[in-house]
């Protein structure tokens, strides 16, 4: 040690290392620069444990299901138990099959880029925003069972509040994209007034979706929309889309932390719907929860007669066309 003591006076006073590193003077510098223990963002959302019913939820919707790995067992038997418990009261695992749920015809039937533009509140509305390029056109496409709405890949194709007739049931509405589209600082302002006086004064309107993109969660700009609407006092519920590009545990933490980020928010809807565009996965379910929140949901023998009926003409044109060949 009285080797040292002349280069330590020196490292000392110039402040080069620290005073409690001079008392150990083999310990190599770099130890005291060891990484901080928080966990990042990335390892808390791994660290998320989402319960059974969400993974039940989900592979009812058609989002896959859970790999029978060592990494799941405990989610397994836990399901396995349930699934037990199921079978003492029934005997079917599960609820029994939803019919399919349609819309009337979707048509466009009115435009506004200002508010004196907005139409007369004839029926009731639920609307649909969400960051430029989340796919919420492809999401009402999808409801509607048509191509009705315009899509693009290139942001803000939406530049005004388009209205929809849902036959002669209920308005839906078609908001522009907030966040990044390819317009100017002054332009999206505007956009964003435009939609703050609508959700605002708009007496008619039961509910806003706010459309997610799943792959990337909550971002600031959707943390600012979601807190103008809670201050607004207006009704939302976030659906999140693209959901068939995740691997159903990463799906089911995400949902698991949307739902976290929603608690404070008291004009939330604590359910978070989940769907595909591209594979369907969850747009029967949220076509009901629609009908369902607009007072038009009808008895399932309803549905399975519309279905009965469509199936029989699907036969018929099949039959005539194979006859043609």
């Amino acid at each position: 040690m009285q080797h040292y003591k002349p280069v330590l006076s020196i490292v000392k006073r110039l402040g080069l290392i620290e005073p409690k590193v001079l008392l150990r003077p083999f310990v190599s510098v770099a130890t005291t620069n060891a990484p901080s223990t928080e966990l990042s963002n990335r390892q808390k959302f791994n660290q998320i444990a989402p319960p059974v019913k969400l993974y039940e939820k989900l592979e009812k919707l058609g989002f896959g299901t859970l790999l029978k790995t060592k990494r799941f067992a405990g989610v397994h038997k836990q399901k396995a138990k349930r699934d037990q418990q199921r079978l003492q009261h029934t005997e079917r695992v599960g609820p029994p099959p939803e019919p399919k749920y349609a819309f009337p015809l979707l048509s466009f039937f009115a435009g506004a880029k200002v508010p004196t533009s907005f139409p007369p509140e004839s029926l009731d509305e639920i609307a649909f925003v969400g960051r430029s390029n989340v796919g919420k056109s492809s999401l009402i496409n999808s409801l509607a069972e048509s191509s009705v709405v315009r899509t693009s890949d290139k942001p803000g194709l939406t530049q005004q509040i388009n209205f929809f007739n849902v036959g002669k049931l209920f308005h839906m509405i078609d908001m522009p994209g907030y966040g990044f589209a390819f317009v100017d600082e002054a332009e999206r302002e505007t956009w964003r007034e435009l939609m703050e006086t609508y959700v605002s004064e708009r007496k008619a309107l039961k509910r806003v979706y706010v459309v997610l993109d799943a792959r990337h969660g909550v971002k600031v700009a959707d943390t600012e929309f979601l807190r103008m609407l809670n201050s607004k006092q207006v009704k939302f519920q976030v659906v999140l889309t693209k959901c068939d590009l995740l691997v159903l545990p990463n799906l089911a933490r995400r949902i698991v932390s949307i739902e976290e980020h929603l608690k404070p928010l008291r004009n939330a809807v604590k359910d978070v719907v989940v769907v595909s565009s591209k594979t369907d996965a969850g747009i029967n379910q949220f076509r009901k929860e629609m009908l369902f929140l607009m007072g038009h949901l009808k008895p399932k023998e309803f549905y399975d007669a519309i279905q009965a009926t469509q199936n029989e003409k699907e036969a018929k044109r099949n039959k005539a066309i194979s006859y043609k060949r």
